[in-house]
Formats: C-alpha cells, structure tokens, sequence
C-alpha cells in the first residue's frame, strides 16, 4: 500500500481535484452567492454583481481570481464579483445558458464542441494557455506518449475520453488499442498500479502522488500535441455583446489577480486555503506545489506576446482539427462565434 493510500485526509482531497461528467445540479446557483444582505451591501455601494460559476471547487488552481478580491481589483472597477463553487453535478455551460450565472469557466474544447452543437457561448479569456490536463505513469512504468499508449490501460474521466480518442487518432493510433477506464479523482489507481496511466491535472493529482512520495511522470497535453486551453472563460454570446463593457471591467480586475497569483503563487495559495480549506478539504502543502507548478502553465508563451489569459483561435482550430480527425464534428465551425479577444484588448491585453 502506498503512502497515498494511508492517508485518508489526502485521498479526500484528491477525490475534489478534477471535475468530470458533470450535470446541472438542481436549485438556483445564484443563492448560493450571497445572502440577500450582501446584495443589499453591494447595491448600495453602487457595485454590479458579476457571478462566475466555477469549473470546480474553490482550490488554488483558482487563486488569481480570489488575489482579485483579496485585493480590491473588483471593487475597484465598481463590481462586486461572486464565484460560485462547482461539483461533479454541475455543468457550467448549462448554469451560464440558463441564466444563473454571467461567466463559466470550461475546456476551450467543451467551448468548442458546445458551439459545434448550436449552444451560444463564446470564449473571451482563459485562465491555463496551456491546460493542466495531463498523462501521469509511474516512473518505473513510464507512459509518456501517444504511441506509448498502445497495449496499455489508462484511467480517465468519461468526459475526457472523446479527446483523449482524437489525440490518439491525429497521432496513427487507433484508439481500439487502448483500454480506457473511467475512474474518479482519487489517483491511488495508478500508485496501486491498476492502470498504466492515469489522466488528471498535472498540478493537482500528480504533484500530490510526489508529495505522497510517488515517484510518478508528469506528462503534459501540450507535450501530447494538443494545445487546448484550461479553464478557458467564456459568457453567452449575448452577454459578449450587450455586455461588453462590464466583462471588460470585470476582467480587467481578473488580469490584476492572475498577475499577482504569478508573482507570488505560494501567498496566494495560503490565502486560498485558509478562506476555503474547510469547504475543500484542501491540504496546504499541496496547494502551495500546485500554484508554483501552475505558473508556467498560466504565464504561457503567448503572455510575452499579449500579455496574460490571452486566447487564440488558431489554438482552437488544433482542437477542431482533433476532433474532426477522430469523427466527433462533422461540420464546419465558425470561429467568430467560438472566441473573440476584444474583451482582453479592452482590458489591457496586446492584440
């Protein structure tokens, strides 16, 4: 038995790491943000509330857009900004058609497969240039391929599959090769060697396998020849256009936070998780990993360039060109309807 699996508390957290599968949970999102005192108090400050539906829980993982708030970026810009825990029973494309929230956060491929699928959302930033999505093997064992992958078992949410399908795909790999699993969060799976590989966030699941004294391989989705976007944001298309100047407000705060995240990842981190661990359950040491691991990842190459949470359609053209491969959409897309960037220019990005 490894380390991780003695320790019942991180096992816990690792359950709450990665999100997948997820529906529409019932009852209305937006009372979850605040009591009616608080709406009251922002009102009267003259503040618009803007509710942002997270992907997942409130780990570090999102931590620029908590620096935004610890450090009054948001009220600044006359906003008072909600953030919206998520789960394994929430979507938050369906919470943001529906209404109960103005911006989600998803894959920049579910944005595009929603698109694909007539939903009207549209992505204006993202948080992960390049995803956190990785392959994790153990070392004495190592995966770190597509074509690596052939003949072996690897562990993946069901929604992960169809992606996982097309990268295989693209790569000469048929996909029929590879016995995929759906499994949980919890990656004790791959330390107790029932699969060969296991997919998951990087800076989450296979950073806390190492603090766990796993020896375990990191391998990237950008190193797997996809470039999809990680926690990619995006509002309906109606909001983008009859509220642009608010999200660009609003994102312009975000910016703020993101960049300060980048600068001091480990404050931030214990910031974090000292506002949240006890919804979380978040273990401190791996919180600090995961923001200094999450770095390079949010402060991508694109960022000397544009600056930080910029999003390019070229990217999403890989991804469709992925799933196109692999037979998932079969139409074209536009892409002026999947990611626009006049929101990031409007708040200080370089086009």
């Amino acid at each position: 038995m490894s380390a991780l699996d003695s320790s019942t508390s991180r096992r816990a957290v690792l359950r709450g790491l990665f999100g997948g599968g997820a529906l529409l949970a019932a009852g209305p999102l937006l009372a979850a943000c605040g009591s009616d005192d608080d709406s009251s108090s922002a009102s009267a400050a003259g503040l618009t509330t803007v509710t942002c539906q997270l992907g997942w829980k409130k780990f570090t993982q999102f931590g620029g857009h908590f620096a935004a708030l610890k450090n009054g970026y948001f009220t600044a810009e006359g906003i008072d900004a909600k953030f919206v825990s998520g789960g394994p029973n929430i979507d938050p494309v369906s919470v943001v058609t529906s209404g109960q929230a103005d911006i989600g956060d998803a894959n920049g491929s579910d944005i595009l497969l929603s698109v694909s699928k007539n939903i009207p959302v549209m992505a204006f930033a993202t948080i992960y240039q390049s995803t956190p999505n990785a392959l994790m093997s153990l070392d004495s064992n190592p995966v770190t391929s597509l074509a690596a992958m052939a003949g072996k078992t690897v562990g993946l949410p069901t929604t992960e599959r169809p992606l996982l399908s097309a990268m295989l795909s693209k790569a000469g790999v048929d996909p029929s090769t590879v016995k995929m699993v759906p499994v949980g969060t919890d990656p004790s799976i791959l330390s107790s060697k029932q699969v060969d590989g296991y997919i998951g966030y990087g800076t989450q699941q296979g950073l806390s396998l190492r603090q766990s004294g796993v020896p375990v391989t990191i391998t990237y989705f950008s190193e797997l020849g996809n470039p999809d976007y990680g926690n990619a944001l995006f509002a309906t298309r109606k909001t983008v256009e009859g509220k642009k100047d608010l999200l660009t407000k609003w994102l312009r705060a975000d910016r703020k936070g993101w960049d300060y995240f980048v600068k001091n990842p480990e404050e931030i981190a214990q910031y974090t998780w000292d506002q949240y661990h006890n919804e979380t359950g978040a273990v401190l040491a791996d919180e600090k990993e995961s923001a200094k691991a999450a770095v390079p990842l949010i402060a991508g190459p694109d960022t000397r360039t544009h600056g930080l949470m910029w999003v390019d359609q070229a990217a999403f053209e890989k991804v469709y060109d992925l799933y196109k491969t692999a037979g998932l959409i079969d139409k074209p897309v536009d892409y002026a309807a999947v990611v626009t960037t006049d929101i990031l220019v409007g708040a200080g990005a370089t086009a």
